[in-house]
């Protein structure tokens, strides 16, 4: 089973995944838990939604084409 990871902070609470499946939860509760990365680590929503997108973006931009 995989530890619950934080996504993103968004007025004083945190997005969570759990084994894919996204929550929200208290800040308090986050902390009192131990979830990784630490509450002040975790990026804005905005800035978590950006980082996705220029990720796609990269992955997109960097396949490869094998000729045969």
């Amino acid at each position: 089973m995989n530890m619950a990871t934080g996504m993103f902070c968004t007025d004083g609470s945190v997005q969570v995944d759990y084994d894919g499946n996204n929550i929200p939860i208290p800040r308090s509760k986050y902390e009192k838990n131990g979830y990784k990365p630490a509450f002040d680590e975790l990026p804005l929503e905005e800035d978590y939604w950006a980082a996705q997108e220029e990720a796609k973006s990269s992955e997109a931009n960097n396949t490869v084409t094998v000729i045969r």
